[in-house]
């Protein structure tokens, strides 16, 4: 055993005042008396009443001496020589990637590394340092080269599992930066072996793997998806069995919440069995792969919960169709072919100029200079219009002069400068629109919404416009026609991991972003921020799409599909640069502190030593009344003589 502060045992010198206390004599109060006969015992007091006394034994002071060396011991820091993992500049990378959720061990996997890298904490003598890095989708260090135990075990506290993947060659980057700062180093890897077998580069100092976890035995759902065939929605999943014996899973497909599937499969040990669907509804719709045990449905299947669930979207429309109905427009017709997401078709008007519009629906119907006496109730765009029941037509102006673009997300980066337009149709603007761009005399742009259909208005023929040779002509026209016919902000159909980014592309009219989890937390993010990060959860996502208008949802989902996390067999090595690393175990001497067990029992001496003093308390009044009622009987009995 050794002192690490052995000033502490200067305070040994408080005990000569508790030991004074005790000798010095209390001063009592002179009363006189009719025989002294029954006072002899205090007689005796009175005549060696003198300043100080013999000390007598006595169990309070006893008591307290005892507190006191309890206390002074603590404040020496005794510590104790145990064997420990490491010592000196030690670097602890913890892993918290989706594996560590598992239960074969109580309560977690996760909750067993803490405990370990606790016992480190613990183990570390007074001139040594521990830097703590959690090993997730983005590794962090959440506290480096500290030797105060106290603030080690508040960050390691603080420290939470994932659900999804670890980027191991991130973590080994932040751990060869931290080995910068010490001459010789320790590397502990805290991990039930989840780490890629080759390509991690060779650490500075020594390298120690504490494995954690015991059981193998998961299955999980490694893939999940649909695509569309022939415009109708097939399904795919696949089960993997990374135990070693052979294992039965009921498989449940859910569309939404209703069960629309469900079968056995009996997948042999290390290999997977995929099921396929077709035929599915043709509608946007969340589908649900969930597997369980054949037998007892709500027994748990296996130490891993977070690959038993997965998710996949449908978008019943990922390419938007627009019908463009006009006598000829080769500017348009190149513009709608590049668009991104966009399929156009074209409809040429009959020799007589009737219309003869298509019975397929359309996302978005164009009509360019002629306007059928029956408009389909889809988004329209009227060019150069005709006479329509939205608004009122009326003759052509020629003198447009003092072009104003006002402000709207539909015209931003909308350049007018150097448009110029040759004659427009007078037009009456409803109440229902927004002009966008427009002359000292008319309207030349206009958008709005009514009875459920959006329509943009150009008032003018773009052939009697320089617009098409302009670079606002590409602009204005793929925000309107992104503002008719809204393009998916995302690809739903793919799958995301946790932690992974989501590049979002959002409709131009949108104001603001709500994003919920699959916990019901919302993210609000600006109408112009088109990265969303905060994908920690398993399951899916709710994008709304807040306008003035209306709210566009969309979904995503997030999975983990990742063989290594699935497959819970404890690595017995780690192939760390060329090296092999095996389990450690303690060789390098440590500390162990006391000072917490004699604090501990210095509160508990406390409580005996208050109980008794207390007691004793109590006892006195009862003694003093026994001893007033003899000397009254006394006093009784000499009255009567006389």
């Amino acid at each position: 055993m050794q002192f690490l502060t052995p000033l502490g045992f200067a305070l040994s010198v408080l005990a000569i005042p508790i030991i004074l206390l005790y000798m010095l004599k209390l001063r009592r109060k002179q009363t006189q008396v009719s025989s002294t006969m029954l006072w002899e015992k205090l007689l005796k007091d009175r005549q060696a009443n003198a300043p100080w006394q013999k000390l007598k034994r006595n169990l309070l002071l006893f008591l307290q001496l005892l507190i006191l060396a309890a206390l002074i011991i603590a404040l020496a820091r005794p510590a104790l020589q145990t064997k420990v993992v490491a010592t000196g500049s030690v670097i602890v990378m913890l892993d918290a990637s989706a594996s560590m959720n598992a239960v074969d061990v109580t309560p977690s996997r996760f909750e067993e590394a803490r405990k370990s890298v606790l016992t480190l904490i613990n183990g570390l003598s007074s001139d040594s340092s521990l830097t703590l890095i959690l090993v997730a989708k983005t590794p962090q260090t959440l506290i480096a080269s500290e030797t105060d135990k106290s603030l080690l075990k508040a960050a390691l506290s603080k420290a939470q599992v994932t659900q999804g993947a670890a980027d191991w060659s991130a973590a080994f980057a932040l751990a060869a930066g931290a080995t910068r700062n010490s001459a010789s180093s320790t590397v502990v890897i805290v991990s039930d072996g989840g780490l890629p077998n080759s390509g991690l580069p060779a650490l500075p100092g020594e390298v120690r793997y504490i494995p954690i976890g015991q059981a193998d035995d998961n299955l999980a759902i490694s893939a999940l998806a649909l695509r569309a065939s022939n415009g109708v929605p097939q399904l795919f999943a696949e089960v993997t069995n990374t135990s070693d014996v052979n294992r039965k899973v009921l498989l449940s497909l859910y569309l939404g919440n209703d069960l629309f599937d469900a079968r056995q499969l009996e997948i042999p040990a290390n290999s997977r069995k995929s099921v396929s669907l077709e035929n599915l509804p043709v509608a946007t719709a969340i589908y649900k792969a969930h597997i369980s045990d054949p037998v007892e449905s709500n027994k748990p299947l296996d130490s891993l919960a977070l690959d038993d669930t997965a998710f996949a979207i449908y978008q019943s429309s990922a390419a938007r169709r627009a019908l463009l109905v006009s006598p000829g427009n080769l500017f348009l017709e190149q513009l709608l072919a590049s668009l991104p997401g966009l399929q156009p078709f074209r409809a040429l008007p009959a020799a007589d100029g009737t219309l003869q519009i298509p019975n397929d629906p359309f996302d978005l119907y164009i009509f360019d200079g002629t306007i059928p006496a029956e408009l389909p109730n889809s988004n329209l765009l009227l060019i150069n219009p005709t006479t329509n029941p939205f608004f009122t037509v009326g003759e052509t102006i020629k003198e447009i002069n003092d072009i104003q673009v006002n402000e709207n997300s539909l015209t931003r980066y909308v350049d007018w400068k150097t448009v110029h337009v040759l004659q427009a149709r007078k037009v009456t603007v409803p109440s229902w629109a927004n002009v966008l761009i427009e002359s000292d005399s008319n309207p030349l742009v206009f958008t709005g919404e009514t009875n459920g259909q959006r329509i943009a208005v150009l008032t003018f023929d773009l052939r009697e416009s320089d617009l098409p040779l302009q670079i606002a002509y590409p602009i204005l026209f793929s925000n309107l026609i992104n503002y008719l016919a809204p393009p998916s902000a995302f690809d739903s159909s793919q799958s995301l991991s946790a932690g992974e980014s989501l590049t979002l592309v959002p409709p131009t009219d949108a104001e603001q972003i709500v994003i919920a989890s699959p916990s019901n937390q919302t993210f609000t993010l600006a109408a112009g921020q088109t990265l969303f990060s905060q994908t920690n959860e398993l399951g899916y996502y709710a994008v709304n799409f807040v306008s003035e208008d209306s709210t566009k949802v969309e979904y995503f989902a997030v999975n983990l599909f990742d063989e290594s996390e699935s497959d819970l067999k404890p690595r017995e090595t780690l192939q760390i640069g060329s090296t092999s690393i095996t389990p450690t175990v303690s060789e390098q001497v440590g500390l162990q502190e006391l000072w917490k067990w004699l604090a501990g029992f210095a509160l508990l001496v406390l409580m005996i030593e208050w109980q008794v003093f207390h007691r004793r308390t109590f006892a006195r009044p009862f003694e003093n009344l026994s001893l007033l009622k003899f000397k009254n009987f006394l006093t009784r009995i000499t009255r009567i003589g006389e």
